[in-house]
Formats: C-alpha cells, structure tokens, sequence
C-alpha cells in the first residue's frame, strides 16, 4: 500500500514541474541577422536601384516581429543618402526569412553631390545597416551589417570615324557623308544617339543641313553605326567665309557632341559645365567648285563675197576650278536682227583646261541675198546689230563624283561685227 502511494506521488510530482515549467516565460534568444548578397537590380542613365537581401534567423520558439531597418550610403566614403524602412508580419519560431531593401538614387542626384564623379568611370560605395525588432528585452539591440563594392558610373558613347565620303556633289553645293561607330561602354543598352553636328570651313561656322541614321539601340559593351548625311550649299560657304575663299580643297572640320538630355541623362546640366559634350572631331577637306562663266564675246567677220558672207559668233568660257572639262553637248540659236543665223552645234568641242579661258568660235555662213543685201550697209557703216542668243552648253567634269553640267544660255543686247 505504501508503495502505490509512493508512485503516485512521484507522478503527480512530475505533471507539476512540467506545468511549472511551461508556466515561466522562454528566455528570449537573439535573432541571427547576415547580409546575404546586394545586387544592381536596374541601372541607366537616370539612375541604379541596388537590392539588399538580409537573411533574419529566428532561434526562438515564438514568432518575432519583421524587424526596422535603417540604412545609410555613402559615396566615396562620404554620406550621401540614408532612410528607414518598416517590415509588418511576423517570422514564425524557429524560422528563417529574406528581408529585400531597395535602395535607389538618380545619377542627376549623385552629381549634383559629387561634381567631381562626372569625370569618373566607377565609384566606391558602402552600405550600412542597423537592424533592430521590436520585442521586449533586445528591442534596444541594434544588429550592424555593412557591405562595400564598385558601382559602373554612366559613360557617353565613344565615338570613331569608319569611313567618310562625297555622296553626292554638283556646282551648287556638296553632300558629305560620314560612317560613325558609337561604342557602348555602359553594362546597359542605350539608344543610338542624336548627335550635336556643326561643320566649319577655314575655321568658320558654316549653315548645313544634317540627317542621322542609325534609329535602334545599342547592346551593353557593344557597337553600332551611324550614318551622318551633311548637305552644304557653296552660297552658304561664300555668305560665311566670305569672298576670299579659291576654289579647290579648303579645310573643313565636322564636330560630333550630345546633349546629355537627349539620353535623359542630364549628366552636364547636373555640374554646370555646359549642356553639349564634344567626343569626335573630324578634319578633312572640301571641295569647292565654281560653275564655269560663260560670255558672248561679239560677232567677227571671217570671209565676204558677192553672195557670201562668213562670220565666227565667239564664246568665252572661263574655268576657275582645279579640274578641266570635256564639253559634252553645245547647242545654240542665234538671231540677228531678228533674222536666224545659226542654230550651231559643235562637232569637236574643245576642252577646258583647269583654271583656263577658252574662245569658242561658232562659224556662220550666210547666203540668203536679202540677208547678205541688209548687212552690206552695216559693215561698211560699222553699224551695231542686235543679238539674241539661246541655248545651252553641256560640260563633263574631270572631279570624282560629280555628274553632267548643263547650263542654260541665255544672253541677248547689241555688237558691232569686228
């Protein structure tokens, strides 16, 4: 009997310290707070937006609060941003969870901070954390975490020549085109850009009409092109650099800048160093072409007979340029006194020597009496005639690119038949 008491009581003895053991409050362990990775979640030219993940162990056998996180970043070992951020629910006892703080600034921001970065390729930064949780006993605990790395900073494109050429020229002006590479230095597309053109020649600004091509993006660290197409009128050239300017090559440079806008990269704008960033000059030549002048130079009296006169009707054609030319087709009527003389072509049309003056002759013979009958008074008189000549004169230039000249004749007044 004494026996059964004994163990009776050993077991009610047990339920009331396991009783009294749940009774008394757990003691409450510190969560294990570690940095698992930062990462680039999106860069571009207007900003980046960095992801922090924090991994919270919670060892206890109690859920715990999400924990408040305050966060500071510095640039260059300097404090540039810093903010807090408050998590709701709970991570169960004896549970893990992956806490994501999203940091993001604009790079307009970051220079406005640091003028001096515009210049650089990457900057240093670092990340401070102070996590605490809102739990009696360590809710005045502060778990420390900090992280460093390098952040790319945006770079404008590179800019080279490939190839530059005459697309296409005539005696009004020229059209020049230019084959650009624009590399992407950046870990991030980018668009093709619209380049800032000017073009001087000898130094001086000068108006032209500019087309891009090249619409489209370009990959990260890769490469693509752009077709630049500058027409420029020769009375543009004359207006801005003035009479001086001789024909044949004068030195031209074309001038590749961006504005940073244009990216939505207000790189520049941000540090007040001037809104277009020059990054390709090109120096070459331009070719300048004058049209040939052309003249009536009068009539002269090659033969008279009876019932025969003969006369040369003369033309001048003066070339200024560095290149000759071949007179591809010479067509002209000519009246005197309103009475038809000629509506001469030239069989073997002479050349134009670079920088020459040459007399064409057309010759006339007129054996109609009443024509021969009116002029006889004239000539004896040494009376002047009226003219009119029409027509045109058809050149094939010796200059690379450069297509038939034609030019019309027009030309009318009097002379004395020498």
């Amino acid at each position: 009997m004494k026996k059964c008491f004994f163990s009776l009581f050993l077991i009610l003895s047990a339920v009331f310290v396991f009783w009294s053991c749940q009774s008394v409050d757990s003691p409450v362990l510190d969560p294990n707070v570690s940095l698992n990775s930062v990462e680039v979640a999106e860069i571009s030219f207007d900003g980046v937006e960095l992801i922090v993940n924090v991994d919270v162990l919670n060892p206890n056998r109690f859920a715990i609060p999400m924990p408040n996180i305050a966060w500071a970043l510095s640039v260059n070992e300097a404090p540039f941003l810093q903010g807090d951020l408050s998590n709701s629910g709970s991570i169960g006892r004896r549970q893990s969870a992956t806490l994501a703080l999203p940091l993001s600034f604009t790079f307009e921001g970051l220079y406005r901070a640091f003028e001096s970065l515009v210049e650089f390729r990457e900057v240093t930064y670092a990340i401070a954390l102070g996590i605490s949780f809102p739990v009696p006993v360590i809710a005045d605990r502060v778990f420390a975490l900090d992280f460093s790395g390098v952040l790319p900073l945006p770079q404008f494109p590179v800019l080279s020549l490939v190839q530059a050429r005459i697309a296409n020229i005539d005696f009004s002006g020229v059209e020049l085109a230019w084959e650009i590479n624009v590399e992407n230095p950046n870990s991030f597309p980018i668009p093709i850009p619209n380049l800032n053109v000017d073009y001087s020649v000898n130094g001086v600004p000068v108006e032209i009409r500019t087309s891009i091509d090249g619409a489209g993006s370009i990959a990260a660290g890769a490469a693509g092109l752009a077709l630049i197409t500058v027409s420029v009128a020769y009375a543009d050239i004359f207006s801005a650099v003035g009479a001086s300017l001789r024909p044949g090559d004068a030195v031209s440079n074309l001038s590749l800048g961006i504005d940073p806008t244009e990216l939505g990269f207000p790189l520049l704008a941000a540090t007040d160093s001037g809104l277009i960033r020059n990054l390709l000059d090109i120096s070459g030549t331009l070719p300048i072409l004058q049209l040939p002048v052309i003249s009536f130079q009068g009539i002269s009296r090659r033969s008279l007979g009876l019932n025969r006169f003969e006369f040369d009707v003369i033309w001048e054609v003066v070339n200024n340029n560095s290149f000759g030319f071949g007179i591809f087709e010479f067509n002209c009527e000519v009246m005197v006194n309103n009475i038809l003389w000629t509506q001469g072509r030239i069989e073997n049309p002479p050349r134009i020597a670079a920088n020459g003056r040459t007399l064409i002759p057309i010759n006339v013979v007129i054996t109609t009496p009443a024509v021969v009958q009116g002029l006889l008074p004239i000539l004896s008189g040494g009376g002047n005639v009226n003219y009119t000549a029409i027509g045109n004169m058809s050149f094939l230039p010796d200059f690379p690119d450069l297509g038939n000249l034609n030019i019309p004749l027009d030309f009318s007044g009097s002379t004395r038949i020498r």
